[in-house]
């Protein structure tokens, strides 16, 4: 199976001036795999600071954008990954994470992780079918 990288402009450009080498979404056969999506703002590609509920949308909204520019959308996400810097957002971040899935939730981990040398406090990655 032939892997693809699929660039999408403002998402990959803030993520790489984070410093980070990755590409937002690879494709291998009907499957997408995003990277870890920190909270980007889609208009600036500037990282979004704030609370964790401000910080979970953006990061789930660089997600749908991602997904939709490669041909797919949070509808179809089968797993989903959740990196917090503190257990006790999680509260925070489901609050607007449910909001998100209207056709059921895709299966889901979270774990805390150390905090980034970064001003955001979540990335969230996900593996997506590819709608079509």
């Amino acid at each position: 199976m032939r892997r693809e990288i699929i660039e999408v402009p403002v998402i990959s450009e803030a993520i790489r001036r984070l410093g980070a080498p990755t590409s937002a979404l690879a494709r291998a056969g009907d499957l997408l795999f995003t990277c870890g999506m920190p909270p980007i703002d889609l208009k600036t590609g500037e990282i979004v600071t704030g609370d964790i509920e401000t910080q979970t949308r953006a990061s789930m909204e660089a997600l749908d954008a991602a997904l939709r520019h490669a041909g797919s959308s949070l509808d179809a996400v089968v797993k989903a990954t959740i990196f917090v810097t503190d257990p006790a957002l999680m509260a925070g971040v489901n609050a607007v994470y449910r909001t998100y899935f209207k056709h059921g939730f895709p299966a889901r981990t979270s774990t805390a992780i150390k905090p980034w040398p970064l001003p955001f406090d979540i990335e969230i990655e996900c593996v997506a079918v590819l709608e079509g």
